[in-house]
């Protein structure tokens, strides 16, 4: 059977965006190779080594991997972001990179030059490539708007999973110092934009907001700033990093997720909560109208009016339709781990018959 070398190495933090993204595609792989056609060996980091079980082999990057090469002897090698350092020595070996995001176009603390040198990069990147995959459409428009895709090179739109079948959890052992209904967001970063909403909350008196994860380029004091102008300090919750269980304690018992990022490729938290049959609060930036679909609420823009009306609006749709949260789970249901996985396979399956 061919063999797919499947380049992990950002498990080093599993619970990253691009971290969750290979753990949860690398268990759907190793869940259904009996019948893929197809043996896997995950590059991944020495934490990981196992994470997928006796179904995969596991072989171990180190960071020097990234100036020689991994020697394996491969069929093809699928780097899962596109800013991957880790190849295989074999440069015949054909590459798949899954391309997430121009981010740094939208990087306000970026120089032309430095937008000019990443895209240059990026360039080189799909020249090498025998195959390209895209994590939804907006990501596909906007590598063809700035980019050439070389004549030959198959190309694929595969939305990332996100759907989470909820299991009964521990919500009170994640809801210490939490009495009041609560909105949720996860992941801290600027341009999650997150500031802009202090208004809302303001408005919106009955209402904690707890945000989950990591601080990011230091934007948790921007957002504790504005906090503190509209005097909503103390109802800001920041949680630190969330593990798998935490995370669906989160979902489970918020009201609503807030989400008005400024770019994303994708947008894995909207599904989550959908996932919930929750009501999710989305910019109509980037690639969210295309994730969210039309059982999202947007916000057009973020003067403090608009806001708290299309928050209460929302709200009150959600509350009066008594059939809305199973129509947001059934959205949500779209976007599995088990159909990416499968169409992955096929990507695959089309750049060995080209390699042959």
């Amino acid at each position: 059977m061919p063999t797919i070398a499947l380049e992990m190495e950002r498990l080093r933090n599993p619970y990253s965006g691009l971290g969750q993204y290979c753990l949860h595609l690398g268990h759907a792989f190793a869940a259904d190779t009996s019948v893929a056609g197809l043996d896997f060996a995950c590059m991944v980091p020495a934490s990981s080594v196992g994470i997928f079980g006796g179904s995969v082999e596991h072989r171990e990057v180190k960071p020097w991997h990234k100036w020689v090469g991994m020697e394996i002897d491969a069929d093809v090698w699928h780097c899962m972001h596109q800013d991957s350092e880790f190849k295989p020595r074999n440069r015949n070996i054909p590459l798949i990179y899954t391309i997430h995001d121009l981010n740094f176009l939208d990087r306000p603390d970026y120089s032309v030059a430095k937008k000019n040198e990443r895209l240059a990069k990026m360039q080189r990147t799909m020249n090498a490539a025998k195959g390209l995959v895209y994590i939804s459409e907006y990501v596909r428009d906007w590598v063809h708007q700035f980019l050439q895709v070389p004549a030959g090179v198959a190309e694929k739109v595969i939305y990332n999973g996100g759907f989470m079948a909820p299991y009964s959890v521990d919500n009170q052992s994640v809801k210490v110092g939490i009495t009041r209904p609560f909105l949720f967001s996860i992941g801290i970063h600027p341009k999650k934009n997150y500031h802009v909403l202090m208004p809302l909350l303001a408005a919106e008196s009955g209402y904690d907001w707890v945000i989950a994860g990591a601080d990011s380029r230091g934007y948790q004091a921007v957002i504790e700033k504005e906090a503190a102008r509209w005097g909503v300090s103390d109802r800001v919750r920041f949680c630190g990093p969330v593990n798998e269980t935490e995370k669906q304690a989160y979902y489970q018992t918020c009201e609503a997720l807030l989400f008005p990022s400024l770019s994303e490729g994708f947008g894995l938290p909207v599904i989550e909560a959908m996932s919930f049959g929750k009501p999710v609060f989305l910019s109509n930036k980037t690639s969210l109208p295309e994730i969210g679909g039309k059982e999202a609420y947007y916000f057009q823009n973020f003067d403090p009016d608009h806001l708290q009306k299309t928050f209460q609006e929302g709200i009150q749709d959600y509350q009066n339709d008594p059939k809305k949260a199973q129509k947001i789970s059934t959205w949500a249901a779209r976007f599995t781990w088990e159909k990416a996985a499968k169409q992955y396979k096929e990507m695959y399956f089309l750049v060995v018959r080209d390699k042959r």
